[in-house]
Formats: structure tokens, sequence, C-alpha cells
């Protein structure tokens, strides 16, 4: 038990019990505060390969993945469990390096790790996060918040991490043109200073991050709203996909809609605080890569969930694809 302490490092001191016991303990946060709790998994053959990621990267990985649901949400990490499921053979160094990255994540988001479970595994290695986080009482971002004539924007760069995921399928992930696109699904990032930024803005009515893909979570999104997303891209909003997608011989279209494990975050935004919203957005990217795309505008109704013009300036449903855990 003092191994797993010592890589997590000090608690802080609303924990009443951690790691130890048969449960943890907090103190609870303030009155002014809701909870936010979520819990994401990362198996192996899956989410993952060994070949792929060391062993630091994949709990990591497992940290970040969770914090992203809460921070898309407004949210700020509080605390979190972790559930080990270890195949027959695991090493034991193995395991202590996973839990580097763990500790890594929750130093990056002040988030302390308070407890979990060990198990043997009959089948691959698996590790379940579950992370609990707090946000302004009253400013939880539904996905279902859509309202007619509000504006849809991405904040990101959307595609890179599925790029890089197909470079290592097809055992080119060392080549130079893919170390980007290797890297971002190695060690994926989130918008640790989201909450600070929008937690309490007015102007924000539906959020949800791409984990999925971005197609997705737009489908999700007007589909729970019960509105039409009408898409209009501007120019160049793929263009860090160009070199990618040509090596990949893949339209750089498909990667950003289809691809999965970006960890962007899309955001309804009301009309009339949408100049507001760009101007907080860009404070908060600072001289990263990332960017505040306008997307979209949501109608009460259209003939489908998502549309998009074509060549001929007709609307056509575009289809909300990504990646399906329901698919076995």
């Amino acid at each position: 038990m003092e191994a797993f302490r010592s890589r997590l490092g000090p608690l802080p001191s609303w924990v009443v019990r951690g790691i130890g016991d048969d449960a943890a303990c907090l103190e609870s946060p303030s009155p002014d505060l809701d909870l936010v709790w979520t819990t994401d998994t990362q198996r192996e053959g899956v989410h993952f390969r060994w070949d792929w990621l060391s062993p630091e990267e994949v709990g990591y990985r497992s940290f970040v993945i969770n914090a992203s649901d809460v921070i898309a949400k407004g949210g700020t990490p509080y605390a979190a469990l972790v559930a080990i499921g270890i195949p027959a053979g695991f090493s034991e160094k193995k395991l202590m390096d996973l839990y580097e990255g763990i500790s890594e994540g929750s130093r990056e988001f002040s988030c302390p790790v308070v407890g979990g479970d060990i198990s043997r595994s009959r089948g691959d290695f698996n590790v379940v996060l579950s992370l609990l986080g707090t946000v302004p009482k009253g400013f939880f971002a539904v996905r279902g918040g859509l309202k007619a004539g509000d504006v849809l924007y991405l904040v990101g760069r959307p595609g890179l991490a599925r790029a890089g995921y197909m470079a290592m399928i097809a055992g080119r992930g060392d080549e130079e043109g893919f170390r980007e696109a290797v890297r971002t699904f190695r060690r994926p990032r989130t918008f640790r200073d989201w909450p600070g930024v929008f937690g309490s803005f007015d102007g924000i009515t539906a959020t949800m991050d791409t984990s999925d893909g971005l197609g997705q979570a737009v489908w999700e999104m007007a589909s729970e709203s019960r509105v039409t997303i009408r898409l209009a891209f501007p120019d160049g909003w793929i263009g860090h996909l160009r070199e990618p997608a040509e090596r990949l011989a893949v339209d750089p279209f498909r990667l950003a809609w289809e691809g999965g494990e970006d960890y962007d975050i899309v955001a309804g935004v009301s009309r009339d605080l949408e100049r507001e919203f760009v101007e907080r957005a860009g404070k908060m990217l600072g001289s990263t890569r990332d960017s505040v795309i306008r997307i979209g505008e949501v109608i009460e109704s259209g003939n489908s969930p998502v549309e998009c013009r074509n060549s001929g300036g007709i609307w056509e449903t575009l289809k909300g694809e990504g990646f399906d855990h329901t698919r076995i």
C-alpha cells in the first residue's frame, strides 16, 4: 500500500481518509457548488496497445480522459478513484510505472487519487478511473441545452489523434510527418483552464467533448436538444491535417469529423454573447496551436439533426459518425 501512496503523493487536508481504508472520506465542498461525477476506461486491445504506449502514458491517459469529461461541463476535478485489472504475469515495475502516469495527471489537475481497487484479470489489462468534480451551482452544461438561434463553436484541433492512431496501425508512427499526430494520440490534452473561464459564463448553452468524434458530439447535442444544427465550416479549419491526410491517402474531413480521442470541446453559445465567448476562449488558448472555430448555427427544425450544404447549395444530412461503444 505504501508503494502506491508514495507515487501518488501527499493528500490535501480536506481528505479525511484516503488510500488504505475500505472507502475514502472527503470533506464536503462548498454549498455553492454542485458535484460532477464521471468514469472512463482504458482497455488493452481496445483503447491502446503496449507496443504503442508506455505504462506511464496509459496511466496519464486514464486520468486526462476523465478530467476532460468534467472540464467540458465547466467543472473542476476534485478527487479520483482508480480500479485496475491485472492479467497473469504483469510485472510490478510496469504497474508502478503506470501509477507514475496516473500521479502526473493527478498533480496536473490538482486532483488527488483517494483510493481504488486492484484485482486479477482473466483477460487483458484494464484501468477504470472514476473522477469527482465540482461546478458552480446551476451552471452544469448539459449536452441537450441548444436553442434555436445559438451558434456552435469547436475549440481545439480536430482529427490529429485519429491520424496518429491510423499511422501506428499502419506501422508508420515513427515517420517525421506523423510525429505531432502520434504525440496527440499518446499524450491527450484537455483545456485545464476552461472551468475558470467558462464555469460561470451565462453564454454557454450546451457542451460536449469530442472523445468519440466531432461528428458524434454534434449529432448527440442536436438530437438531445431536439433541434437542427446547420454546419458551415470556415476555410482552412483543418489545414493542420493536410500533411498526415496526404500521407495516409485519406480525406482530411473524415479524419476531423469521424476521429475521436482529440478531447476538443464543442460548445453551443448564445448569439448575443458570441463575441465575449470568442474573446474569452482566445485568451484561454493563448499561444497554443488550438483554435476557436465557428462551425454552425442552430435552427428549430430541419430535415435531420445535422445538416450541411452540398455543392448545389442544398442542405443534406451529415451523419454523426464516430466511435460506437455499443458495437461489439
